[in-house]
Protein backbone atom coordinates (compact mmCIF):
# COMPACT_ATOMS: atom_id res chain seq x y z
CA UNK A 1 0.00 0.00 0.00
CA UNK A 2 1.18 3.63 -0.75
CA UNK A 3 2.08 6.18 2.02
CA UNK A 4 -0.47 9.04 1.88
CA UNK A 5 0.72 12.15 0.10
CA UNK A 6 3.01 14.08 2.43
CA UNK A 7 3.32 11.84 5.13
CA UNK A 8 6.65 10.76 5.13
CA UNK A 9 8.79 12.22 8.11
CA UNK A 10 11.38 14.21 6.51
CA UNK A 11 13.75 14.50 10.15
CA UNK A 12 14.26 9.97 10.06
CA UNK A 13 15.57 10.41 6.27
CA UNK A 14 19.17 11.62 5.78
CA UNK A 15 20.18 13.74 2.86
CA UNK A 16 22.32 11.39 -0.10
CA UNK A 17 23.42 13.44 -2.25
CA UNK A 18 22.65 12.24 -6.39
CA UNK A 19 25.11 10.45 -8.98
CA UNK A 20 26.11 13.13 -11.35
CA UNK A 21 25.65 12.66 -15.16
CA UNK A 22 28.49 14.40 -17.02
CA UNK A 23 25.85 14.19 -19.82
CA UNK A 24 23.87 16.25 -18.16
CA UNK A 25 26.19 19.01 -17.75
CA UNK A 26 26.17 18.55 -14.27
CA UNK A 27 22.42 18.39 -13.67
CA UNK A 28 20.80 15.73 -11.26
CA UNK A 29 17.05 14.83 -11.40
CA UNK A 30 14.38 16.15 -8.87
CA UNK A 31 11.06 14.46 -9.20
CA UNK A 32 8.84 15.00 -6.86
CA UNK A 33 5.23 13.76 -6.75
CA UNK A 34 2.73 16.21 -5.94
CA UNK A 35 -1.41 16.75 -6.71
CA UNK A 36 -2.19 17.33 -9.67
CA UNK A 37 -3.39 21.14 -9.65
CA UNK A 38 -0.09 21.62 -8.33
CA UNK A 39 1.57 20.11 -11.36
CA UNK A 40 -0.39 22.26 -13.74
CA UNK A 41 0.10 25.58 -11.40
CA UNK A 42 3.65 25.08 -11.92
CA UNK A 43 3.77 24.18 -15.83
CA UNK A 44 1.54 27.39 -16.70
CA UNK A 45 4.24 29.84 -13.88
CA UNK A 46 6.94 28.10 -15.58
CA UNK A 47 5.57 29.04 -19.06
CA UNK A 48 4.79 32.40 -18.21
CA UNK A 49 7.99 33.39 -16.90
CA UNK A 50 9.36 31.92 -19.96
CA UNK A 51 11.63 28.89 -18.62
CA UNK A 52 11.49 24.74 -17.77
CA UNK A 53 9.45 23.34 -14.85
CA UNK A 54 13.89 22.45 -13.80
CA UNK A 55 14.67 25.98 -14.19
CA UNK A 56 11.32 27.40 -12.54
CA UNK A 57 11.41 24.91 -9.31
CA UNK A 58 15.55 26.03 -9.06
CA UNK A 59 14.59 29.39 -8.74
CA UNK A 60 11.85 29.11 -6.40
CA UNK A 61 14.65 27.31 -4.09
CA UNK A 62 17.19 29.01 -4.48
CA UNK A 63 15.17 32.50 -3.17
CA UNK A 64 13.63 30.26 -0.24
CA UNK A 65 14.04 32.19 2.66
CA UNK A 66 15.42 30.54 6.28
CA UNK A 67 15.01 31.42 9.98
CA UNK A 68 17.47 31.49 12.05
CA UNK A 69 17.30 27.56 12.73
CA UNK A 70 18.07 27.12 8.68
CA UNK A 71 13.85 26.27 8.48
CA UNK A 72 11.81 28.39 5.60
CA UNK A 73 9.95 31.17 7.41
CA UNK A 74 6.68 30.59 5.52
CA UNK A 75 6.94 26.84 7.22
CA UNK A 76 5.09 27.18 10.63
CA UNK A 77 2.13 28.67 8.49
CA UNK A 78 2.31 25.68 6.34
CA UNK A 79 3.14 22.69 8.35
CA UNK A 80 2.81 23.73 12.20
CA UNK A 81 5.72 23.94 14.30
CA UNK A 82 8.83 21.85 14.21
CA UNK A 83 8.88 20.20 17.05
CA UNK A 84 5.45 18.49 16.51
CA UNK A 85 8.01 15.84 14.66
CA UNK A 86 5.39 14.92 11.75
CA UNK A 87 3.91 16.61 8.93
CA UNK A 88 0.23 17.34 8.66
CA UNK A 89 -1.79 14.24 7.47
CA UNK A 90 -4.31 15.47 4.76
CA UNK A 91 -7.18 14.09 2.53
Amino acid sequence: MARPYGSRDAEEREYVPPVRDKKRKGLVRLSPMVPPEVHEAAYANAKAAGVSMGKYLAALIQRDQLDTSGRPVWANEAFGQSDQGQLPMTG
